[in-house]
């Protein structure tokens, strides 16, 4: 990850719920976002995708992936896995999102027979780019340090912000959230 991002990703998610019209403590309007990006958020249902493709991507082998970026002349969509827990969605979507937002390229892209692009591989980098701008995006490490300050669990906050703790568990671990309060005394767990 290149020097300066984590705090350039912070920066950009105040940015983005300011462009919402949304508080610095706010959920993100995850739909909202997308819209602003030109991007369409996809399901199984709108795509003509062959039943032997959707069988390999949700029976066969649905661990494989979690979401993906499609190019339908010129439009980018992104598809989650349905089969995933719903929590785990709006991550999907953001570290989707964060790739197209950050202009990354992928490494190698796949062509379906009907002409849909797969985005299919980014760098490493590309990828921790993605993740942290992703959980920037939805959980703000600011917006963490004020619910954890107010004594509220990581299941908590995960859950009013509509992600899952894990991500939330994430998130409080890299920011360094919880030490932070830890030493000012005022985190006790």
């Amino acid at each position: 990850m290149r020097h300066g991002f984590k705090a350039q990703a912070e920066r950009l998610s105040i940015s983005v719920r300011e462009d919402l019209g949304q508080g610095p403590h706010d959920p993100l309007a995850v739909e909202r976002y997308a819209e602003r990006l030109g991007v369409v958020i996809l399901t199984f249902a709108e795509l003509e995708i062959s039943a032997a493709s959707k069988k390999q991507l949700l029976v066969a082998d649905p661990e494989s992936w979690s979401g993906m970026t499609i190019k339908i002349n010129g439009l980018n969509g992104v598809l989650v896995n349905p089969e995933h827990a719903p929590e785990r969605w709006p991550n999907t979507i953001m570290h989707e999102l964060a790739h197209i937002s950050l202009g990354h390229v992928a490494t190698r892209v796949d062509v379906g027979p009907d002409g849909i692009l797969l985005v299919s591989d980014f760098s490493q980098d590309d990828e921790d780019e993605a993740d942290w701008l992703a959980g920037a995006l939805l959980l703000p490490r600011d917006a963490l340090r004020h619910f954890r300050g107010l004594g509220q669990s990581a299941e908590d906050i995960a859950r009013d912000f509509g992600v899952s703790r894990q991500l939330c568990e994430w998130r409080l671990r890299m920011t360094g959230v919880d030490i932070q309060l830890r030493r000012g005394g005022r985190l006790t767990r």
